[in-house]
């Protein structure tokens, strides 16, 4: 393929991509609303779980964190020096802004990421029209 058309192929795979994002967050928020409905009924009803020929359903209970004093948690993990207590993933917009400023972070080196910038040129009927009378 050419260049001209790798862009038009990538511009296809973008718009398909583009219409089942859209699909998949409908989707999920119908989901989303079915299980908020069926945790309602179960508990109404006294349940736990149930199951019909298709499909069973439980009401699953878990604790998860909930951080209401940033300041509290960091002062506990660095008291405690218990860092499993946060996912392991460095903000690359505060390493940006440390390199810029000089500043050399232990533990870290640059990585060079190479994207393809892509944005959807809107053709208008002048385009079009240009396009016609080239050909």
């Amino acid at each position: 393929m050419n260049i001209n058309e790798l862009i038009e192929a990538r511009a296809e795979v973008k718009t398909s991509l583009e219409d089942v994002t859209k699909q998949t967050k409908i989707l999920q928020a119908a989901k989303e609303d079915l299980d908020y409905q069926l945790i309602q009924r179960l508990e109404e009803q006294g349940l736990a779980r149930t199951a019909t020929d298709q499909a069973s359903v439980s009401i699953n209970t878990s604790i998860v964190p909930d951080v209401v004093d940033w300041d509290a948690l960091y002062e506990f993990i660095f008291a405690t020096k218990d860092i499993t207590l946060l996912q392991r993933r460095v903000s690359s917009t505060t390493y940006k802004e440390l390199l810029k400023q000089g500043d050399n972070v232990p533990g870290l080196q640059p990585r060079e990421v190479k994207r393809i910038n892509f944005r959807t040129l809107y053709k208008t009927e002048t385009n079009q029209e240009e396009k016609k009378n080239d050909e």
